[in-house]
């Protein structure tokens, strides 16, 4: 069937990955979500609302994915003011989920509006990126830098204050679109040694407000000291238990979760207890959302584990591929931007699955349990379905249209994206 017959146009081997994650995601929320449907009794509850976020999530890209990628450079100047506010507002009026004032409660609707500030930001960081462009070399201007670190550098402050992960993630995003676009080696070094600095304070100081807390038995009187413990709880468990066998590990309040799922991890072996069989799901609490990689473990096996990591990694390298072929700047970077994004949030949540890294909240994209989370990805798909589809190749690739418009406003470059 042509592409002009179909409503999923663009490059198919996205879309693949985006129906593979969703479908995953229905059977194993349905299996993983036992802890809530005995709290709230109803059987199909979970899966039926899972659903009915893939049907939106899929809408969403469907409608996405038909509009040129040009309107981004609309859709930031709205994103970015909003998500602003919202961050600053949920700072103060936020809703409390597991000590984390991360969500903001809208007419019934929860909402997570550290979401919409890494879409803003990854879009406008393109916009930057493309903009500050020397039209004879193509490299990138020292306005490239200094605007992108400015933008980053607001939304990563406002986002740390209840979401240290988030924060870092995007940090860590941010400084890789700004690599790929080829900023100076030496102002890129500059910036990873003033985050080492950072960190090396940041750090120590997190610990003691723990042990603070665990002292004296009371809150530190401290804005945001109540996240800044959380952290420096996690960094002294995981430096304290690195590298010693899991099961010699006491289960307390505070390694609840993490350790039943390990417990998930060694109970799949290589091809996993089979669908619907997982013992650990009725264990943990959110199985469902920051674990559901150790159920997928453990129903599905190493095996399993595998290939769901191979589907994130295929998506990034595929956009990899869409973007060296872009003749333009400005989607290769946004292109580039989203891929890593949700790439880079699966690593972190498998590697907090298997006891690589400490706890840190973040969901599977369009695996865990859907929510923000899961429309914001969505529109990530839709965004680089649209770039595959409207941005001129330069080279042969059926899955890309040409451009509806011309696009005089970017700059083009012999290879606007370094990978």
């Amino acid at each position: 069937m042509s592409e002009n017959n179909t409503i999923f146009k663009g490059d198919r081997y996205l879309w693949g990955v985006y129906f593979l994650l969703c479908l995953i995601s229905i059977v194993e929320v349905y299996s993983s979500s036992s802890f809530l449907t005995r709290r709230g009794g109803d059987f199909l509850g979970p899966a039926m609302r899972q659903i009915s976020f893939v049907l939106a999530g899929t809408a969403l890209v469907v409608i996405m994915h038909n509009l040129h990628y040009k309107w981004c450079k609309l859709l930031m100047a709205f994103l970015v003011p909003l998500s602003l506010v919202l961050m600053l507002w949920v700072d103060i009026f936020g809703s409390n989920v597991n000590d984390a004032s991360r969500w903001l409660n809208i007419f019934g609707v929860s909402i997570q509006p550290s979401e919409l500030a890494k879409l803003a930001t990854i879009i406008t960081l393109a916009f930057i990126l493309a903009k500050f462009r020397s039209k004879e070399t193509g490299n990138v201007t020292s306005g490239a830098f200094k605007w992108s670190l400015i933008v980053a550098g607001v939304f990563c402050f406002l986002i740390v204050v209840d979401n240290f992960s988030t924060a870092a993630l995007l940090g860590l995003v941010s400084f890789c679109m700004m690599m790929v676009a080829g900023v100076e080696t030496k102002k890129l070094l500059t910036l990873v040694a003033v985050a080492v600095v950072a960190l090396a304070i940041l750090i120590p100081v997190s610990v003691e407000i723990y042990e603070y807390e665990k002292r004296e038995k009371e809150p530190f009187p401290f804005l945001g000291a109540s996240r800044l413990s959380t952290v420096g709880g996690r960094t002294v468990r995981f430096v304290e238990n690195f590298g010693k066998p899991a099961y010699e590990e006491p289960i307390g309040k505070d390694n609840y979760q993490p350790q039943h799922a390990y417990m998930a991890v060694a109970n799949g072996g290589v091809f996993g207890v089979f669908l619907g069989n997982s013992r650990e799901r009725d264990f943990l609490p959110q199985a469902f959302s920051d674990f559901i990689y150790a159920i997928i473990i453990e129903e599905m096996g190493l095996v399993g584990g595998i290939v769901i990591m191979l589907l994130y990694m295929s998506m990034l390298l595929r956009a990899g591929v869409i973007a060296r072929r872009c003749d333009k700047a400005y989607p290769a970077f946004l292109i580039t931007g989203l891929a890593m994004m949700i790439a880079f949030q699966a690593l972190i949540n498998m590697g907090v699955s298997v006891g690589l890294f400490p706890v840190t909240g973040q969901t599977l994209p369009l695996v865990s349990r859907g929510g923000t989370s899961f429309l914001i990805t969505s529109a990530y798909f839709g965004i680089m379905l649209s770039v595959s589809r409207f941005a001129k190749q330069s080279g042969k690739n059926e899955n890309v249209e040409e451009p509806l418009v011309e696009e005089n406003g970017d700059i083009s470059a012999p290879n606007p994206a370094q990978m």
